[in-house]
């Protein structure tokens, strides 16, 4: 039996997400992402399609590496200004019943104490639907606007991360036994003191002595997910994540990425399976090859190639205005993104010209543009071929890209038995596929977990 795709949106709260300039196009609606009716619209069309998730970007700091300014970012509205995602997520969760939201939180300017106490406080208003975007924040725009004097070193982000993780672990699993929240009203008893307990933390970046601030959630732990595709960030990957959001334009890679990260957490103890995997992709879906052609060459005429530029001198940490646009991109060693120089820099072919013909208006995503059944194949091909379980598809032109996505494609998968017709129960750990909302006994985080 063929496996089940599984379907998350991808977004970030700014005027344009990937297709930089989109917001311009007359039919485009993030114009108002500031309003609270906006993002219910979206949290209910995507119910509507059966989606697993919605799942929110974020970074700190605007991209101001192009040219030495932010200017590009700001006036394209690519990647600035940009929504705080934690705030919109109990707006939406107070529309639906079903739809996860996962967010992404910084390990590198957070303090496990609050951060602990909000991701528990969002996944009790979400009754269990929260997953939490484990990053390390790539900007040096964002360092600085941290109070930091420069951008931490790549991989001691990532030691940093795993720091952060044993604290916040501690405060979600250890701090409140399983079974000390009483609430008796007759006794007058709402916990009980014998079995919670502070957590003393001492580490080389983080120190606090607490007991957490929430009683435990549905799921304790949030469904966690990564995006680093480091050598680091898989390591990192394997011994954390639950999902795995990657990027990619030729199967092979991606079903190299995909078994080398499944290696790796077999090698720490993990069930590989436990470990789902989801794949950036960008839809332009219309009811004929023609129509569909015709829709992404409009879209094009309104995508802002300054937009854009910015955006990869900061994912890259490099003034892309210093090259010519038929000039290979040269390698050149930094602690910005890592993945995202690497994809383009150790390749001598890509010029700048072709690099932007390839992202304009898909960003790192794979691109497809054809029919709901064209569509439809080139998922069923990528899931087949690479071992993935699943797609995150990016808003384009909001909310119509999504809308035609749902409305076109979901049928055609429903209809060939890939994709669901109902929601599972549960929270959002349990939706992917656990039959625990609790998170997996062969995880590190489990360890941590008292239950009486």
């Amino acid at each position: 039996m063929k496996k089940e795709i599984r379907l998350n949106a991808l977004d970030q709260a700014i005027p344009s997400f990937q297709a930089f300039g989109l917001w311009t196009h007359p039919d485009d609606q993030a114009i108002n992402y500031t309003t609270p009716e906006y993002w219910m619209d979206y949290a209910k069309l995507l119910e509507r399609g059966l989606f697993d998730s919605l799942f929110l970007a974020d970074v700190y700091g605007f991209p101001d590496v192009y040219q030495g300014k932010a200017d590009a970012a700001l006036l394209n509205g690519s990647m600035a200004p940009c929504l705080d995602p934690v705030v919109l997520i109990p707006l939406m969760a107070s529309v639906t019943s079903n739809l996860c939201f996962t967010v992404t939180g910084s390990c590198s300017y957070e303090l496990p104490f609050s951060f602990a106490r909000r991701f528990s406080t969002l996944d009790h208003i979400t009754r269990g639907r929260l997953g939490w975007n484990i990053v390390t924040s790539y900007l040096r725009s964002g360092a600085l606007a941290m109070g930091k004097d420069k951008l931490t070193e790549h991989d001691l982000r990532y030691e940093m991360a795993e720091e952060f993780l044993e604290g916040v672990y501690r405060l979600w699993q250890e701090s409140w036994q399983e079974g000390s929240v009483i609430k008796d009203k007759a006794k007058g008893i709402y916990a009980d003191p014998a079995n919670i307990k502070q957590i003393d933390f001492a580490g080389d970046f983080h120190k606090f002595q607490a007991i957490g601030a929430v009683e435990p959630s549905p799921q304790r732990v949030p469904t966690l997910f990564q995006a680093g595709g480091s050598e680091r960030g898989r390591r990192f990957a394997a011994l954390h994540a639950e999902g795995v959001y990657l990027n990619g334009t030729k199967t092979d890679i991606v079903a190299g990425q995909v078994a080398k990260t499944r290696e790796l957490a077999t090698a720490v103890g993990r069930n590989p399976e436990n470990i789902k995997f989801f794949m950036g992709v960008s839809v332009f879906v219309d009811e004929t090859e023609e129509a569909a052609k015709a829709k992404y060459q409009d879209y094009e005429k309104y995508a802002s190639l300054e937009g854009l530029l910015g955006l990869m001198s900061g994912a890259m940490g490099i003034d892309l205005s210093q090259y010519p646009l038929d000039k290979p991109i040269e390698f050149a060693q930094n602690d910005a993104n890592r993945t995202a120089l690497l994809s383009f820099t150790r390749n001598s072919e890509w010029t700048l010209k072709e690099v932007l013909q390839q992202k304009i208006l898909c960003g790192s995503n794979m691109a497809i543009v054809g029919t709901p059944d064209q569509v439809a194949d080139e998922l069923e091909h990528w899931m087949d071929e690479t071992g993935i379980d699943g797609f995150s598809v990016a808003r384009i032109l909001a909310h119509d890209s999504l809308a035609s996505f749902i409305d076109l494609v979901v049928p055609k998968l429903q209809e060939r038995g890939r994709y669901k017709t109902a929601y599972r129960e549960g929270t959002f750990r349990q939706k992917l596929g656990a039959g625990c909302p609790y998170i997996a006994p062969d995880h590190k985080a489990a360890s941590y977990l008292d239950l009486g």
